[in-house]
């Protein structure tokens, strides 16, 4: 698995509900699926890291990692997606990145039952809580 590309996101909690942002039109691909806020670990960085600085620039929110999950190893799309659970440090204000349009917090269990389209990595992270 050396090989393969390396992400990194934060399972935000507040009360009893997360964090997904939604994906907008202005990126490549995926438009409208709901996901973590995370992305691609660059460089010398951690995936703890990435995953901070990344929640920063999607959701403009400063967290505290205190837990890693089990990662998902995406085998057909060789990638392994590093998920950590966080709260929030400082205010709770989102502002969104141009990668993403809409945001939502809902419960986990509404989570995995949402209609629409939700990130395979945050699925299993999620399924890994309940």
């Amino acid at each position: 698995m050396k090989h393969y590309r390396h992400a990194a996101g934060c399972i935000v909690f507040n009360d009893n509900k997360v964090l997904l942002l939604r994906r907008s039109i202005q990126e490549t691909s995926q438009h409208g699926l709901y996901e973590l806020p995370g992305g691609k670990v660059e460089g010398e960085e951690s995936p703890q890291e990435t995953a901070i600085i990344e929640t920063k620039e999607e959701a403009g929110i400063d967290v505290m990692i205190y837990h890693e999950l089990e990662a998902h190893i995406d085998n057909s799309m060789e990638k392994v997606y590093h998920g950590f659970i966080a709260t929030i440090e400082g205010d709770l204000d989102i502002v969104l990145s141009d990668e993403h349009d809409e945001y939502c917090w809902i419960p986990i269990d509404e989570a995995l039952s949402m209609e629409s389209p939700l990130s395979h990595h945050a699925r299993f992270l999620f399924e890994q809580l309940i």
